[in-house]
């Protein structure tokens, strides 16, 4: 298990991030909505529902009463962490969403039983945000002090594990170099063909996806929101 970790996300500029990081008097990272840190008391999946997020800049955001405006504020949100001129990033985002309905889909007789006790307050839906969160152009802090940029990265309460899509380019000597230090260090790193992404897209990820991705609703009590009621 990792026990010590910082994965930076959503930027192709760690270093200045980190600036802001160590200007803060207080240091507190759950503060910090591109920040993840990984300690001895994380032990909790990052899930969907998980925080902290800033909607305040996302367009068109809609109504988010329902589960199907909430995903797709969630997906625009993602979207936009991604780099902007890769598009595997984008297309995993939206492959990784088809796969979280097309999963609930399938055992939706079962999860609405499980939920017919409490009288229409939830639908089978709502466990979309039990899902792992990616967290999109992730740096992940080795033990030597290096980031390593990954397209993605996950926490699944007990280990790392990341996505690295693959184009067709050989990847330099430095870039294998790098991927052997997060190896070492326990990170997983899962490899995608860009090419069968876009092409077979949720299909490819239930394939190449672990056990943590799938049913990722068995270790939660009740379905949860990322939008917290206000006090």
């Amino acid at each position: 298990m990792v026990t010590q970790l910082l994965i930076l996300f959503g930027t192709d500029k760690p270093d200045k991030m980190l600036s802001i990081m160590a200007l803060r008097e207080d240091h507190d990272t759950d503060k910090l909505a591109n920040i993840f840190e990984i300690n001895n008391t994380t032990t909790l999946p990052l899930r969907l529902h998980n925080g902290p997020y800033d909607f305040r800049a996302t367009p068109n955001a809609g109504d988010p009463s329902d589960t199907t405006t909430r995903l797709a504020l969630l997906k625009k949100y993602l979207h936009a962490q991604c780099d902007l001129w890769r598009k595997a990033q984008h297309t995993f985002i939206d492959a990784y969403f088809e796969f979280i309905v097309h999963s609930l889909d399938e055992q939706r007789a079962v999860l609405s039983r499980q939920l017919n006790a409490y009288e229409g307050l939830y639908n089978y839906q709502d466990w979309s945000f039990s899902a792992l969160r990616p967290l999109p152009r992730a740096h992940i802090q080795t033990k030597s002090g290096v980031f390593v940029a990954m397209d993605f990265a996950f926490w699944t309460g007990t280990e790392v594990i990341t996505i690295n899509i693959v184009d067709f380019q050989t990847p330099t000597k430095t870039r294998r170099e790098l991927l052997e230090k997060l190896v070492v260090d326990g990170i997983r790193i899962i490899s995608l063909d860009s090419k069968t992404l876009m092409k077979d897209g949720s299909t490819y990820l239930k394939e190449s996806l672990p056990e943590n991705f799938h049913q990722f609703w068995k270790t939660e009590v009740l379905p949860q929101s990322p939008y917290k009621p206000k006090l």
